[in-house]
């Protein structure tokens, strides 16, 4: 009976770490697209002389 709340109360234990760490996460990550500004299009390739 001791055995079986001692492996409960480790993984309930599990389980909420993992829940918070999964919410921090998407927190972060969410977090970085909106202060991050959108990325600008890259100028265009100039042609070289020699080859045409």
């Amino acid at each position: 009976m001791e055995n079986t709340k001692t492996q409960n109360s480790k993984w309930q234990h599990w389980l909420s770490f993992s829940a918070f760490t999964l919410a921090g996460v998407a927190m972060e990550g969410s977090l970085t697209a909106i202060t991050n500004p959108p990325p600008q299009p890259a100028p265009k390739a100039k042609k070289w002389r020699g080859m045409q």
